[in-house]
């Protein structure tokens, strides 16, 4: 048995297709259809799979036995995509399916996969350690987006800037980059394909949480006030309107479906994780995280190319550097990741993330086990050269950190524009500074 799971769009559904092509294969995708309607239509499915489209069966069992036991010249994949659906509709399905299996399907030549997008029914219903179908899986995968430098090979014409500009708003998902298209810039293709209202991702935020929540209005709440900002749940709380009381629960359900993510500052103590208080929000989809800064509140009527790329040029534009900015550090903090799983780091990082006190912040923190050896980063995402004025800012936050007294700093700079004279020179001649610019983020 295999279990995979991930957000809707992701590439679920085609990196199975891919794994069974050459393979005798029974493809389910459930809908949200009542179980006896549910039932009906997956048991003609298994009769014309098995060569009796007339054939139906009064019980999941029967028809999951008839499947499984139907000759074939090789092993057999059962796929059924979307599995929560019938899982909600009939929560015995998951007990069924375990008794079958245990006594009967497990012994048959063939692979049964699960396959889901409600990423924390999955991970609690079909997962948890107190359900049915707890260890019977083999193999369990979360699909996640990609990472960046993966994305930049489907996109090879364009520059490494404006791929960045696109992760920055498509993030990792496979499927919004299908509507870029080579011979429009990358400017021109977001704007049309999602300020547009009949662009293809004009409603797609507002598509997966209308299928997820039934109080839209406060998870939508929740979320553009983090899209604009607030972080911390106090924050969220004031500007969201959102009961303090109740608040918690709306972003545990949010941070269940990976639509947000909670994080504390590296270093953080079990005290520090503990406080459901401490701890800053930020969206984990960039394009959700834009369509809640850029669109909610201004529905369009834009229908042409020309009017979507003047509508971002007059709103989105002059905003985006700042909207990049956290995109920018999630892709150097994939770069320093690729470095540290390649050796490549002056040292053994044992924990890399943001860290923050008092106001202060500093976008990256790596560490070793001791805390000897510490690298940190500024991320850089505008629209000028960097210079000294960040190294020496930089430095004088590290005096802060809660670091060995003698710890040995190693600074790196990621900018999008480069560095000035000044700074270029001195990375020539000190060992422990590092200038990134964005076309070695791809390396």
């Amino acid at each position: 048995m295999a279990i995979i799971y991930g957000h809707r769009r992701i590439g679920k559904t085609a990196l199975i297709q891919k794994f069974c092509e050459g393979k005798p294969t029974f493809f389910y995708t459930a809908k949200t259809w009542k179980d006896p309607y549910q039932l009906d239509r997956f048991s003609q499915a298994v009769g014309t799979f098995c060569g009796n489209p007339q054939l139906r069966y009064l019980e999941w069992t029967s028809a999951l036995r008839a499947l499984a036991t139907q000759p074939s010249p090789a092993r057999k994949v059962i796929v059924i995509d979307e599995f929560q659906y019938i899982a909600k509709e009939r929560p015995s399905i998951l007990s069924e399916l375990q008794v079958l299996w245990d006594e009967e399907l497990s012994r048959e030549n063939i692979l049964l996969v699960l396959c889901g997008s409600a990423v924390s029914f999955i991970a609690k219903e079909v997962l948890g350690e107190k359900n049915p179908l707890y260890g019977r899986a083999r193999t369990i995968m979360k699909v996640r987006p990609l990472p960046f430098q993966t994305v930049a090979e489907f996109v090879p014409s364009y520059s490494v800037d404006d791929v960045f500009r696109g992760y920055a708003v498509l993030g990792g998902i496979p499927y919004f980059w299908q509507g870029v298209k080579p011979q429009h810039s990358m400017t021109e293709n977001l704007a049309a394909n999602i300020l547009r209202s009949n662009g293809f991702l004009n409603d797609e935020a507002q598509s997966v949480l209308r299928q997820e929540f039934r109080d839209l209005a406060t998870y939508n709440a929740i979320l553009q006030t983090i899209a604009f900002g607030s972080t911390s749940r106090n924050e969220i709380a004031q500007k969201s309107l959102v009961d303090t009381r109740t608040l918690a629960k709306y972003l545990s359900v949010l941070e269940d479906m990976d639509l947000v993510v909670k994080e504390f500052p590296v270093f953080a103590g079990l005290g520090d994780l503990g406080n459901a208080s401490r701890g800053l929000y930020r969206i984990a989809d960039p394009y959700v995280k834009f369509w809640f800064r850029f669109l909610a509140n201004n529905p369009t009527l834009i229908m042409t190319r020309q009017e979507a790329l003047s509508e971002w040029e007059a709103t989105v534009e002059p905003c985006f550097a700042d909207f990049a900015a956290e995109s920018f550090e999630q892709v150097c903090r994939q770069y320093l990741t690729r470095l540290r799983f390649s050796g490549k780091l002056p040292f053994s990082v044992t924990t890399l993330g943001r860290w923050w006190r008092n106001g202060t912040e500093i976008d990256l923190v790596g560490a070793d086990h001791e805390r000897r050896h510490c690298l940190v980063a500024e991320c850089k995402y505008r629209n000028q050269k960097v210079g000294i004025k960040v190294l020496r800012s930089l430095q004088a936050k590290c005096e802060q950190l809660p670091v060995a007294k003698d710890a040995v700093f190693y600074y790196w700079i990621f900018s999008r524009m480069g560095f000035d004279d000044v700074l270029l020179d001195m990375a020539t001649r000190d060992p422990y500074l590092h200038l990134v610019g964005m076309d070695q983020l791809l390396g």
